[in-house]
């Protein structure tokens, strides 16, 4: 193998600033660079044509460093300019679903999975027009007693604009709303052509992710608000306690769901559906890996509710039930978001990242991405009218979706 001769310590910051960028980048050369600090200043080292490439690729970084390091007006802090770059080469990919975790974010997104956070109470996401959105206010929530409605877009919180444009601003909202507990959080809100101000207080909020009850006419409901943390455990509650009371038709809501995770999914599919297909993913190689659900499952009529901010696994769910003929879909078109994404972790650090690595296709073949699944019942949703209670009178998509198993 060819060999190139470099000196290593003009290369110190740089596969300092590669290390946050891939784990795998990581060990190849500090691998190669782990024995540095023994050696002397005018010591050359060997490294092969590739690993001399990456030096190449990265050089310009190195050098805007040392301008910064050596010419700025003040003194910098290294790790944030890490940090900066990191961040930086993923907003370049131009994904919205493509980012960087801290290590106290990580942990961050790791307590939220589980269901217990200090928080105003209050699941949020950019909609397609850039707006911050309330997803779901949870009940006896600081934001639920503040009035907060689901379907309210935040406009400034503290006084501060905010926007979900991108993910790093969708984070820079969430982030102003993370006050210390006890402090007041005041939140701008637009509620159709009303404006509002509401001050909350954080405490400490429980996050149950799957409610469930019996409607008139003995009409199970089902509420799903995301595949993470107890879904899978808590669906399975609900099926039992429905079909405890002698349920045999099921409303399963997925209304403003933004989805989650892919096994989650595939394992309340599989409790729905008979043999099939689920899900299919493809990688940029063209490998295709495919998810399916066996024979037995439970045995009730369905309608599924979805709308513009059902999103990622709850489009597989619904259009998985679609092709199959296994339930009706109800409500508006979906959000349209058929790509898969990868967490990866840094063992160093506990620092993370996403990243996109796949398609989706529902059984049928069907690329839903930024065209979303189409309801087999179109409903608008009457919002001036809409008291954000679950209601059949006030709520026409929950009732078409009833009068759908009525019938």
């Amino acid at each position: 193998m060819r060999k190139r001769t470099i000196v290593i310590l003009a290369i110190v910051w740089m596969v300092v600033l590669v290390a946050g960028v891939s784990s795998a980048v990581t060990m190849a050369v500090c691998g190669v660079l782990g024995s540095q600090s023994q050696l002397p200043a005018s010591t050359t080292y060997q490294v092969d044509a590739q690993q001399y490439g990456m030096i190449e690729r990265y050089e310009r970084l190195e050098q805007v460093r040392r301008q910064l390091e050596e010419n700025y007006y003040r003194e910098l802090d290294t790790q944030e300019l890490v940090l900066g770059a990191v961040r930086g080469m993923l907003a370049a990919v131009e994904d919205p679903y493509t980012f960087y975790y801290t290590p106290e974010e990580m942990e961050e997104a790791a307590q939220q999975n589980l269901g217990l956070y200090q928080g105003v109470g209050l699941l949020i996401a950019s909609d397609k027009a850039g707006y911050v959105r309330v997803l779901r206010v949870f009940q006896d929530s600081p934001a639920w007693a503040a009035g907060v409605r689901a379907g309210d877009r935040v406009l400034e919180v503290d006084g501060q604009a905010v926007s979900g444009e991108t993910q790093q601003t969708l984070e820079e909202a969430i982030s102003r709303m993370q006050v210390a507990q006890g402090e007041l959080l005041r939140l701008t809100l637009q509620r159709d052509d009303e404006i509002l101000t509401l001050g909350m207080t954080p405490s400490t909020v429980q996050m149950a992710r799957v409610e469930c009850q019996v409607l008139q006419g003995q009409v199970g409901y089902i509420a799903l608000y995301e595949f993470v943390g107890d879904d899978v455990e808590g669906f399975r509650q609900a099926m039992d306690q429905l079909s405890a009371q002698g349920v045999k038709k099921v409303i399963l809501d997925l209304r403003s769901n933004p989805g989650g995770r892919l096994d989650d999914v595939v394992e309340i599919a599989d409790l729905l559906m008979g043999e099939g297909l689920i899900v299919y993913t493809v990688d940029r190689y063209g490998q295709r890996s495919e998810y399916f659900s066996d024979g037995q499952m439970w045995d009730v009529e369905l309608a599924v509710l979805v709308n513009d901010m059902s999103a990622s696994a709850s489009e597989i769910l619904a259009a998985a039930l679609q092709d199959a003929g296994r339930a009706v879909i109800v409500g508006e078109q979906t959000f349209g978001k058929g790509i898969v994404q990868t967490q990866i972790t840094f063992r160093e650090d506990g620092a993370g990242m996403q990243l996109t690595t796949a398609s989706y296709y529902t059984p049928s073949g069907r690329s839903i991405h930024g065209v979303g699944v189409t309801p087999d019942i179109q409903v608008e949703m009457d919002e001036e009218n809409f008291s954000g209670t679950l209601s059949l009178e006030q709520d026409p998509q929950l009732r078409a979706a009833w009068q759908v198993l009525m019938d």
